[in-house]
């Protein structure tokens, strides 16, 4: 049985403490949703903070443009992070508190988040070190080259797996939104498989009886 949950305690992202957070407040399928969410935001944070640091070392080294690049960054950090903190937010209230509206707001923001992930993976633009960037850094001479292209390669794996796992935090946040605690429940899927087989056998012998009674 799980604790209630106790929304006046601000314990949520470390050190700034602006929302309640806590998975051990929830049970079942419930936790399972969140927690798909919470590792999307996780993700995405990453994510930013990997560009941040690769653009930062690029400054560092002397590459040109980069920094500009680097405020493009800390930009991106305070404007996506903040986004993704906000749909952290709107899943677990959504969820604990079975509040469709917010469910709803972290389906549009967290799908737009992906679409976002998706081209961040692939784009070699301005601060973003997509799978496009790879000819670049690959070209590039110095002692930053090699840096520079396995570093691409691990942001370009970051974007990847955010955008897919927040694919399927979307899909389960929207299960959820459809059925409640009864999402992803074997013992309630096979209580509605069960059901409906019980209706049709029902209907079957009802439809039989009656043809019986038309012969008689």
């Amino acid at each position: 049985m799980c604790s209630p949950i106790k929304w006046d305690e601000y314990n949520y992202p470390p050190f700034v403490r602006i929302m309640h957070f806590d998975l051990s407040e929830l049970e079942g399928s419930s936790r399972k949703v969140v927690r798909w969410a919470h590792a999307g935001f996780f993700l995405l944070v990453a994510a930013l903070m990997c560009n941040l640091l690769i653009n930062f070392v690029l400054v560092c080294a002397g590459v040109p443009l980069k920094g500009l690049h680097i405020v493009y960054s800390l930009f991106n950090v305070i404007i996506f992070g903040g986004l993704g903190l906000y749909g952290e937010y709107a899943s677990f209230k959504g969820v604990a508190a079975s509040k469709p509206s917010l469910m709803r707001r972290y389906i549009l923001l967290e799908g737009a988040i992906v679409v976002m992930s998706l081209l961040f993976s692939v784009m070699a633009v301005a601060n973003w070190n997509g799978w496009m960037r790879l000819p670049q850094a690959a070209a590039l001479e110095g002692p930053i080259a090699p840096f520079w292209f396995w570093a691409t390669v691990v942001e370009a794996v970051c974007w990847t797996v955010n955008y897919i796992v927040g694919a399927v935090a979307v899909y389960h946040v929207v299960e959820f939104e459809r059925n409640g605690p009864l999402a992803f429940s074997a013992r309630a899927t096979r209580g509605a498989k069960d059901a409906v087989k019980k209706a049709a056998g029902a209907a079957s012998v009802k439809g039989a009886g009656g043809i019986r009674l038309a012969r008689v």
